[in-house]
């Protein structure tokens, strides 16, 4: 909140020195006849207007986002600049007038001391106020204060002007007797000169941006530059827009992302884009698309690097099938997915073994490839053949609590992708309280578990001994009659 209020009160500073200066020149040039300091009144009078406009439009653009304005409030500082400009440009046109009103008819100089005196105090006064607009706003890059700290300058040569001219014009009295009284009227005209110059630049800043103009060609090339050193994680940037609001740039851009990386890595690392551009450019409000690369290809069935990688894996005979091959292909290297179908002799830990075996294979073979994901599954007759051992594990297991209490109904083990899922439904006594049968099931489900370190999911029914069940030695009241 420190700069807020800093930023509020060097706007609040600027409307205080206008008041002053607009009353202080208006008597200044009534009571001296100068249509230079009139003119310079004018000038202060549209200061003061449009550093009141510049103040409101401080305390709204720091408003946050809302319902009807979910974009923010920052374009109406550019609103405020471009009124601003506008009112210049009228006095202007006013002075301009007025001055050559006075050519043509004359014009009475009359106590030009204190016009003297009000236009130094306005030159050191607004040069001073000028200043501070000026570091306010390029420390908050707001655009209000920056067309109220420019319009001051102006007001700080127009005012040098004006003085420079009265001066010329008491010297020549004082010393010549000679009457130069055309000079204030004509310094009157180049001042307004100096004011439309100021108005252009002003307005033509403070509009471009409504039509949402593009940051500079400096901010463009910092956010080049920091796409530049992610490009190297296997990332593509496009379609970089930019577009200014006020003291903000908005900048939108897409990202690529290489095969093989997750949406939510992809997401962890447009953050990490994001935060550094709003790091390094100054208002920087950054949205990223996160999409897959534009340069990923998927390579045909027939394509010859594909039958190339496929005949390779078919060489190990452990491997009896290939199924959903797919190579993907991202600028230079390339990524293999594949679904191995394994022979039925073949162990859960072979099938690890030949996991790392092939992709070691594959990647010395063909130095393009740079990431293999194969996945498992078994042929037909697999689960019998290598699942009789861990069968007969789990039975022994669960016979230390095949008494009077449970029995074996079904056990089913499969395997997949190192994972081991057992199915287990065992019988108990109907008349076994369901608190006692539902500890039974968690203790053998926790002891199936610490068997297998790989991983296991397992499902354990719960179900009474049938009165005909010869599938199991629950002593249940159906057998002991």
């Amino acid at each position: 909140m420190v700069w807020e209020l800093n930023k509020r009160s060097v706007a609040w500073l600027s409307v205080s020195s206008n008041t002053f200066l607009t009353a202080a020149k208006l008597i200044a040039g009534f009571l001296t006849g100068s249509i230079s300091i009139l003119s310079e009144a004018a000038h202060s009078a549209m200061d003061l207007l449009a550093s009141m406009i510049a103040t409101f439009s401080v305390y709204a653009a720091d408003r946050p986002p809302d319902q009807n304005h979910q974009y923010g409030h920052e374009k109406i500082e550019n609103i405020s600049g471009v009124i601003e400009g506008l009112l210049i440009f009228i006095a202007a046109v006013w002075i301009i007038y007025e001055a050559i009103d006075k050519l043509i008819h004359g014009v009475t100089l009359k106590y030009l001391g204190p016009g003297i005196i009000i236009m130094a105090i306005s030159v050191v006064l607004n040069l001073f106020v000028a200043h501070m607009l000026r570091e306010t706003a390029i420390k908050n890059r707001s655009v209000a204060l920056e067309a109220d700290a420019m319009h001051l300058y102006t007001d700080v040569f127009t005012s040098l002007g004006v003085f420079i001219g009265l001066f010329i014009i008491v010297l020549c009295r004082s010393l010549w007797n000679i009457e130069v009284s055309w000079i204030d009227p004509v310094i009157a005209i180049v001042v307004a000169c100096l004011i439309l110059y100021a108005a252009f630049k002003i307005t033509r800043k403070s509009f471009l941006p409504l039509m949402d103009v593009s940051g500079s060609d400096a901010e463009i090339r910092q956010i080049n530059s920091i796409m530049a050193r992610f490009d190297s994680r296997g990332l593509d940037f496009h379609r970089l827009r930019t577009r200014r609001a006020g003291g903000a740039l908005h900048i939108d851009l897409h990202m690529g992302c290489r095969p093989g990386l997750s949406l939510e890595q992809g997401h962890d690392i447009s953050h990490e884009l994001k935060d550094e551009i709003e790091r390094s450019v100054a208002g920087a409000k950054v949205l990223v698309h996160v999409e897959p690369s534009s340069h990923i290809e998927i390579l045909h069935k027939e394509h010859a690097d594909v039958r190339r990688l496929h005949e390779e894996l078919k060489k190990d005979e452990r491997v009896s099938g290939i199924k959903n091959i797919r190579v993907v292909r991202y600028r230079k290297d390339l990524r293999l997915e594949a679904e191995l179908i394994l022979d039925p002799k073949c162990t859960l830990a072979e099938s690890q073994v030949l996991t790392l075996e092939l992709t070691k294979r594959l990647e010395a073979c063909f130095p393009r490839v740079k990431e293999t994901v194969l996945s498992l599954r078994p042929g037909d007759g697999w689960q019998d053949a290598i699942h009789e051992d861990d069968m007969e594990r789990i039975r022994e297991l669960v016979g230390e609590h095949q008494t009077s209490l449970a029995g074996i109904h079904g056990l089913e083990v499969i395997s997949s992708g190192g994972i081991h899922r057992i199915r287990l439904a065992f019988g108990v006594p109907p008349a076994l309280p369901v608190s006692e049968a539902d500890g039974i099931a968690r203790h053998i489900e926790k002891d199936i578990k610490a068997l297998f370190s790989e991983g296991a999911d397992v499902d354990i029914h719960v179900e009474p001994c049938r009165e005909d069940c010869h599938l199991c030695n629950a002593l249940c009241a159906f057998k002991v009659r």
